[in-house]
């Protein structure tokens, strides 16, 4: 024991060590920093059209991702391929951007509005889980070759499939779209920019 002391507190061991430990004193305060950092944004509630939002200026970017997905939604409702109640797959929202946003929350937020509002008719979980792994899918895996994306649809019996996308720096743009997945072909596509606050 005495001898590993007399290791640690030799001047030539710490000279040696010096680089080391400058780096791991900075991974431990930027990783303080990172677990410090808030963890809440505005949750979006799509049924709630008590207080539709207010369009921004023109041009003018949202002043929240709450806001953002209340214009893209709104649009996304008064698209004719809605307008039957399909058999929609809603995909987990993807953020690609550099910031913390809540994907998984505002994606099970979307299909729960969007179902309660009698505009889509969701494929059932068991069945999306026994066709993914069917085709040897992980669990969130994202599927992006449209062709695989057709096929996928036609083995869950789904007529559309409703992604998402958050992307860029502040401001950043969020991007939904929605495929005929009979075609392939995009039938509706949003896209509304906000910054985070």
């Amino acid at each position: 024991m005495a001898l590993v002391c007399s290791a640690f507190s030799s001047p030539r061991w710490l000279g040696r060590q010096r680089p080391q430990l400058i780096k791991l004193v900075v991974a431990i305060f930027l990783l303080g920093l990172v677990g410090c950092a808030p963890r809440t944004q505005p949750v979006y509630q799509p049924s709630g059209t008590d207080n539709p939002s207010p369009m921004p200026a023109s041009g003018q970017p949202h002043r929240s991702v709450e806001l953002a997905m209340r214009a893209a939604v709104r649009a996304l409702l008064d698209s004719q391929p809605l307008q039957s109640s399909p058999v929609t797959l809603v995909q987990p929202i993807q953020n690609l951007s550099n910031s913390y946003f809540p994907t998984q929350r505002y994606s099970e937020q979307l299909e729960a509005g969007l179902v309660s509002a009698g505009r889509i008719t969701p494929v059932p979980e068991v069945r999306v889980q026994a066709v993914r792994q069917s085709l040897g899918l992980a669990q969130n895996q994202a599927l992006v070759d449209p062709s695989t994306i057709v096929q996928y649809g036609r083995m869950l019996g789904a007529e559309y499939q409703l992604s998402g996308k958050i992307i860029g720096r502040s401001p950043h743009r969020l991007r939904l779209q929605l495929m005929d997945l009979h075609s392939g072909v995009i039938a509706w596509q949003g896209v509304e920019s906000f910054v985070s606050e």
